[in-house]
């Protein structure tokens, strides 16, 4: 080890001079990263039925879309102010980039019958002219049409929506976010022009815009006051501006080295993978913190600055080696999980963590020795907080350590409480557009979701053969019967209602036709409709072959929507005929079992981590009972937080899961300067009482400091755009927070009772 202090200290210029040229060429490559603000970025790559909903989008082009939602302030839509509003809107729909066509009320088609009953072919006639018993009458008309009030109307008639599509000429990033950025341009004109109107869009592409928004925002603002806060906090408790200067160099510098491997890589960001660089920021600040934290230490002993820093490294040499290569599994765990966004995020902060133990051995000595000081800083009042805690120790140790162990037992306890659930739209801001159409879909017309399934007659024109669209019938009837399900659409019902309208409206001949040729017939009549409404999905592949269904649902979680699912695979597997398949059609059902699948992988990751993690620290710390006491301090920081949770929320997403790997790769840190320093006391000879206050008072201040700026880091992510760092804010700072109480008020008078027992039994043993 000496010669590499040695190295270290004598080589100090050289080495930072190599660090700064190394960290320019490597930070050029940040001119190259890019944001993925796509849901694939999300997605499992290895979905075994990721390739079916590809092959159906593939069979039945969807032409994607944006929806208008029309809201009165006061009354219903049939009024001519709201009536105008969607008029102006059908007008207007050029204005969105890329887009072909638009469906409203304004020119939604009367079906058959009422054609002929009203003589004429579309739902609202021009507005001019029309009065109040006119409107009235329309009303009338659209509330009683199933169709109508199944996909454009609630049916109290107190809310509207529209539609436009659009078809970009390449389907990337930027052409999405150009077709978003268009569509709010006139919702926010049509805002103004009708005040009397709320009106709100929804749409993938403006989620994705919002994504990318968010993120750029965050990058802007929140990152900033996060690097602000901590600088501050660190000049606060260094009492040096000159030091904070230096820990926020070294930080800075590992931010740029990992943004630009990242760059030169060429891998996206993603909406979770964003956050990786803060939390190096945090990490590489923890590094630095514990040298400089020593090394004060060290000078207001009357050791000499260089004296000072080579005790400071030989100190922490060992614990933050084993502190890296820790947290550095605890974030390549990840990597078990099967969404980019996820293993993205760990790969990230792994090439930080790395970073910032290059940087923090070669930068920061030459930075803080070139440091002049008059009167050697005392770091903030923590020295006299962690004296404290040693008082406490000593007096109340047993109390401390019989509460900490009933706290642990009680939160073990409520941990099956949680349950493995989750709805994707939960985390959507309450005040956005995206959360007020939802949640109008939901309550208004019950279609907030949808699951959609190509079935396959195996055949040429086989959707015109009386036996398979018989067999799409029952699947139907079945359909309707279930409660999940709010509406079914399929092509049997286009068939259906078109065989009545052919018979004067008989109700009795809404039923398949017997005729094979009649069938054909009003295929055709359905083509000659889809010419003149090019908005209408496909309902039937291009070789006439496969059927496309639809089942609208709404308010399901992801465990009642797979659950569904299943039902409907069951019902196929027990009815179809064996010359008939299926495909799944749909990403509702890719994410939720995506969310479902990705929970048991994070499970198994962070079970492999802790396991590797533990060896780890047996190996470092070449103790097996220190390493196996160590595990303490590591897992229960999170168990007691999620303890907790169960009882306060008790739903666990893969979002929340996450934190269980991220947070053992942040806890670990203080636990091992802690144990590292307390068996370095005890191999000098002293006993378990004076080992912990020497473990106290040389590491205690330094995790102190870094858990407060790991905290306050964290804390600010309530600022945040981005959900995935709100739940980061809820959830992560408590349990930093907690590891650290830990550390000073249980690992203590653990170790203590546990070297107490072990020496005791093992001079018993000498006796005898």
């Amino acid at each position: 080890m000496q010669t590499l202090l040695n190295l270290l200290l004598e080589r100090r210029i050289l080495l930072a001079v190599f660090t700064v040229v190394l960290g320019c060429v490597v930070t050029w490559g940040a001119r190259y990263t890019s944001i993925d603000a796509s849901f694939d970025s999300i997605l499992s790559e290895d979905d075994p039925y990721r390739e079916q909903v590809d092959q159906v989008i593939e069979d039945f082009p969807p032409s994607t879309s944006v929806l208008f939602a029309f809201q009165p302030i006061e009354g219903d839509v049939f009024s001519f102010d709201a009536l105008r509003a969607m008029e102006e809107l059908t007008d207007r729909y050029v204005e969105v980039d890329s887009a072909v066509s638009a469906g409203s009320l304004i020119n939604q088609r009367l079906n058959a019958v009422d054609a002929d009953i009203h003589g004429r072919d579309y739902l609202v006639p021009a507005l001019e002219g029309l009065n109040e018993d006119d409107l009235a009458a329309i009303r009338e008309i659209a509330l009683a049409d199933d169709a109508i009030t199944q996909s454009l109307l609630s049916p109290d008639g107190d809310m509207a929506l529209a539609v436009i599509k659009y078809r970009v000429s390449e389907d990337t990033q930027e052409a999405r976010r150009v077709v978003g950025q268009s569509v709010i341009d006139l919702r926010d004109s049509l805002r103004e022009r009708y005040p009397s109107q709320q009106i709100y869009v929804l749409g993938f592409a403006l989620f994705e815009l919002d994504s990318f928004n968010a993120q750029i925002k965050d990058r802007m603002y929140v990152f900033p006051l996060v690097v602000i806060a901590t600088v501050l906090l660190k000049w606060l408790c260094l009492r040096s501006l000159a030091l904070a200067l230096c820990v926020f160099a070294v930080s800075f510098a590992t931010i740029g080295l990992t943004v630009g491997t990242y760059g030169w890589a060429q891998i996206p960001f993603n909406q979770i993978s964003n956050m990786g660089p803060l939390v190096v920021l945090t990490i590489a600040m923890a590094d630095s913190v514990h040298i400089v934290s020593v090394y004060l230490q060290n000078l207001r002993k009357s050791m000499s600055k260089l004296e000072a820093m080579r005790h400071s490294l030989e100190v922490n040499l060992k614990p933050v080696t084993l502190a890296t290569i820790t947290t550095t599994m605890g974030f390549l765990s990840l990597n078990y999980c099967s969404s980019p966004g996820i293993y993205g995020f760990g790969n990230v902060v792994a090439i930080g963590v790395c970073w910032a133990f290059l940087v923090t051995f070669t930068l920061l000595p030459a930075l803080v020795l070139l440091v002049p000081f008059k009167k050697v800083p005392e770091p903030l009042g923590v020295g006299g907080f962690i004296a404290a805690v040693d008082q406490l120790v000593a007096r109340h140790g047993n109390s401390l350590f019989w509460g900490s162990l009933v706290l642990i037992g009680v939160t073990l306890a409520l941990l099956p409480m949680n349950r493995l659930d989750f709805d994707r739209y939960s985390f959507v801001d309450k005040e956005s557009d995206f959360h007020t159409v939802l949640t109008a879909l939901s309550e208004k017309i019950g279609n907030d979701q949808s699951l959609v399934y190509s079935i396959r007659s195996g055949a040429y024109y086989g959707v015109t053969q009386l036996q398979f669209l018989r067999k799409i019938e029952e699947f139907t009837l079945w359909l309707e019967e279930q409660p999940e399900a709010s509406f079914v659409s399929s092509y049997v019902d286009l068939l259906k209602n078109l065989n009545r309208a052919e018979h004067d409206n008989d109700v009795a001949w809404e039923i398949l036709p017997e005729d094979n040729l009649q069938i054909i017939d009003y295929l055709v009549s359905y083509q000659l409709i889809q010419e003149i409404d090019p908005h209408l999905e496909p309902l039937f592949d291009a070789d006439y072959s496969d059927i496309r269904l639809v089942v609208g649902t709404s308010n399901l979680s992801n465990v009642e929507l797979i659950n569904f699912n299943d039902r409907i695979e069951h019902w196929f597997g027990e009815n179809l005929p064996a010359e008939y398949s299926y495909m799944q059609g749909d990403r509702s059902i890719l994410f939720a079992r995506l969310d479902r699948s990705i929970s048991i992988q994070l499970m198994q990751g962070f079970t492999l981590s802790f396991l590797l993690i533990t060896v780890t620290m047996l190996i470092g710390l070449r103790s097996v009972r220190y390493g196996l006491l160590s595990i303490a301090p590591n897992l229960f920081p999170a168990t007691i937080v999620f303890g907790f949770w169960a009882v306060l929320v008790g739903e666990l997403n893969p979002y929340i899961l996450m934190l269980f790997s991220i947070s053992i790769g942040l806890v670990v840190d203080d636990s091992v300067h802690v144990l590292s320093k307390y068996i370095y006391a005890r191999r000098t000879g002293q006993p378990p009482e004076s080992a912990v206050s020497y473990s106290l008072e040389r590491a205690g201040s330094a995790i102190t400091i870094t858990t407060m700026s790991l905290a306050t880091g964290t804390v600010l992510l309530i600022f945040s755009s981005t959900f995935y760092y709100t739940n980061v804010a809820m959830l992560l700072t408590p349990i930093i927070v907690v590891a650290l109480l830990l550390d000073l008020l249980f690992l203590p008078p653990l170790l203590i009772k546990f070297d107490s027992w072990w020496e005791g039994r093992s001079a018993k043993t000498a006796l005898v």
